[in-house]
């Protein structure tokens, strides 16, 4: 067993069997190309102690379909990083959203995967992982570019009132604004409707709702507010324009007068000439 445990190895941490299994037959073949052993085990034998796992040199936490927003799963994840403060994680997810790989970014993983990525390119970033890299989907990275550019350099639609929320949950309350149900939600926006709970829970949060309908009261009185503030200003800039423009000189008609060559020799009494 000593023996056993100076093997450099990759930890698959899935709490379902089957799944961890599969997991294991797509890592087993890439670890043994770098050298690696492969464990794998749910996160209870993992802080147990029930499997012995070697010199773990990364660590591939597999969460299936919940959101890594869960607080089961962040507890989960802290509970990782506890055991191995100094080892690189990475979240293997089902879920496809940007916010999700974003927020895996904020908690302090090195890495995001997709269940959806072709698997050639996930034992890619493996290796780029264990070299101290970091791999999160190029969706993921231009949503966060684009949001902190929306931050920076436009208003929110709801001024004063969506300060602090994520370009997500300003679309999320845009909805809860129409009454729109958390399942017609997570239909247009493309998300699954625990994500659009999350979401709701967060908006509430953040403004001090008691609930979505007091959150989407707040923000449809935002609205309004600035509507008239632009409004207002609208007007002065238009009533601005009026008092300092000067009209153009009027368009006199131009006429030609074509003057008869037998008129130009009319006497100077000016007696008319019989025609």
């Amino acid at each position: 067993m000593s023996t056993e445990a100076k093997h450099s190895t990759v930890l698959i941490v899935d709490n379902l069997e089957l799944r961890r299994a599969g997991l294991y037959y797509l890592v087993d073949g890439w670890a043994g190309r770098v050298g690696l052993k492969t464990r794998a085990a749910g996160l209870r034998e993992v802080q147990d102690g029930m499997t012995e796992l070697g010199d773990v040199k990364l660590i591939l936490f597999s969460i299936g379909g919940i959101t890594i927003r869960e607080p089961a799963v962040q507890e989960a994840t802290q509970a990782l990083r506890n055991l191995f403060p100094s080892i690189p994680c990475a979240i293997i997810s089902d879920r496809r959203e940007p916010d999700e790989a974003i927020e895996a970014a904020a908690m302090g993983e090195q890495a995001f995967f997709s269940t959806s990525m072709q698997p050639e390119v996930a034992c890619q970033a493996f290796t780029f992982l264990l070299g101290g890299g970091t791999y999160f989907p190029r969706e993921a990275l231009l949503e966060s570019a684009m949001s902190r550019s929306h931050r920076d350099q436009a208003p929110t639609k709801f001024e004063g009132v969506s300060d602090g929320l994520t370009r997500r949950q300003v679309e999320v309350l845009e909805r809860l604004r129409h009454g729109k149900s958390n399942k017609h939600i997570a239909r247009e926006l493309s998300m699954q409707e625990s994500t659009v709970k999350v979401h709701v829970r967060q908006i509430m949060r953040k403004l001090g709702a008691a609930n979505r309908t007091q959150a989407a009261l707040l923000a449809t009185a935002a609205l309004a507010h600035q509507e008239s503030t632009v409004s207002l200003r609208e007007t002065e800039i238009i009533n601005a324009q009026i008092a300092h423009a000067v009209p153009p000189p009027p368009k006199l008609p131009v006429q030609l007068v074509v003057i008869p060559s037998d008129l130009m020799s009319l006497p100077a009494s000016g007696h008319s000439r019989p025609i």
